[in-house]
């Protein structure tokens, strides 16, 4: 390489070095993520909600929330739903923990999130109960709403039963 070849490359990297520096700040202003915009908690009021059963898996019912307000919400609260499937319920049905999804499930106005509820064993010969209604919150400490079950009465067994987190498509719901 020629002294000239060497001294042209060496100008022309002080030049892109000094024009980068000059536009620095202002693609620094550009880059920045804008802030993003806060997201509420779904509350009850904010959701309809609807139950069925379904002809695959057995033994499960699929639970759907729509968001029917103007406002786009999100289950961050509570990921799962806290489900009653009986007046003497103690605790809220379990949550099935490899159902979790890589993030936390957020409606658009309209749009709506899915939970798979697993009600009993195929195989199981331990008592259970019918129902055609169950209980459903979106946060702790607020009260649950009835969900009729469309299909039912439905037979649940209580150490069985368990629910999804919520999903964004019915699919991911019912593989548990």
């Amino acid at each position: 390489m020629s002294k000239k070849t060497v001294k042209a490359a060496v100008a022309s990297l002080i030049a892109v070095g000094a024009l980068a520096a000059a536009a620095g700040p202002a693609l620094a202003q550009t880059a920045r993520p804008a802030a993003a915009a806060k997201v509420a908690p779904c509350t009850a009021s904010a959701l309809t909600f609807e139950a069925g059963t379904v002809s695959r898996p057995i033994n499960h019912v699929l639970l759907k929330a729509t968001n029917t307000s103007k406002k786009t919400c999100d289950f961050s609260a509570e990921t799962y739903p806290l489900l009653r499937l009986h007046q003497d319920q103690q605790a809220v049905t379990p949550v099935i923990e490899d159902s979790k999804p890589q993030a936390v499930v957020t409606l658009a106005p309209g749009e709506t999130a899915y939970a798979g509820v697993l009600l009993s064993a195929a195989d199981s010969s331990e008592k259970g109960f019918r129902t055609s209604k169950f209980g459903v919150a979106v946060a702790r400490d607020t009260a649950l709403k009835n969900v009729t079950v469309k299909g039912g009465p439905v037979y649940v067994q209580p150490s069985v039963a368990q629910v999804t987190y919520w999903q964004d498509n019915p699919a991911d719901a019912l593989v548990w």
